[in-house]
């Protein structure tokens, strides 16, 4: 079983609120449709979720009545980028059932506490591709939380046992420097303690790229192959996907 993270830097523009990126939408999806076998798809909010979610400071937990109107809108623009999402996958052919992480999970202090995996696996049982993405998400002592799309990645990965995971985003990989010196690509592979350089820019609500990163670790641990590609240059997500080598980075445990 497959697990991919559509990032929110690939199928938006995260510069522009509410700006999704339709073309590379609808190329990811056709390349997910092309490669048979059980997936699950996760994405990202981009600018439809996080610059709402730190206008309203929902990361920091429910503070009082000013963030109701936030939190609801997060919530309904987290789900219109899920519409065009999966709007994207039924058209490319594959039978896709959504599930909001607003629904289903619960947090307790800012961490994933409550997650009922097993919907999920009901559902490839059926031969229905699941699709959850990032979302504000009640937490028993703090109020609210922000679940993302890499929380929901970790727990799937371990109650399901993925054997592949896959995050795209809109860089080629994790890069020794950053901005990278011409010519230099990413690392072919990334563990604990190598030298990796992040943008300023790669910080939202969820946590900074380091945190990021810190996941896909935890991922690798439980015996997960994982891969970092970048989804706007087309073909690299299916290579992925079909355990091809392309440009990009693996992450070890």
């Amino acid at each position: 079983m497959m697990l991919i993270k559509l990032g929110g830097s690939a199928v938006t523009d995260k510069s522009k609120p509410m700006t999704a990126r339709q073309d590379t939408i609808d190329n990811l999806a056709g390349e997910i449709a092309s490669v048979p076998g059980n997936r699950i798809i996760i994405h990202g909010g981009g600018s439809f979720g996080h610059i709402k979610a730190k206008q309203f400071e929902l990361h920091k937990g429910y503070k009082g009545e000013g963030q109701r109107a936030g939190i609801c809108e997060v919530q309904a623009d987290m789900r219109r980028l899920n519409s065009l999402v999966e709007g994207a996958l039924r058209k490319a052919g594959m039978p896709v059932a959504s599930i909001p992480a607003g629904a289903i999970a619960t947090f307790d202090g800012g961490r994933l506490s409550d997650f009922p995996s097993e919907v999920f696996a009901h559902y490839l049982k059926i031969g229905i591709t699941p699709i959850s993405f990032g979302d504000v998400v009640v937490d028993r002592s703090r109020g609210i939380s922000i679940c993302s799309g890499d929380d929901i990645m970790l727990r799937l990965a371990k109650d399901l046992k993925a054997e592949r995971c896959i995050f795209v985003t809109s860089v080629d990989g994790v890069f020794a420097d950053f901005p990278p010196p011409e010519g230099q690509g990413p690392v072919p592979e990334v563990r604990r303690g190598d030298r990796v350089a992040f943008s300023v820019r790669d910080t939202d609500v969820t946590g900074s790229m380091q945190r990021k990163l810190e996941l896909m670790f935890e991922i690798a641990g439980s015996g997960c192959e994982v891969r970092i590609v970048n989804g706007l240059v087309p073909g690299r997500l299916a290579d992925a996907m079909r355990g091809k080598e392309t440009v990009g980075t693996r992450v070890i445990a």
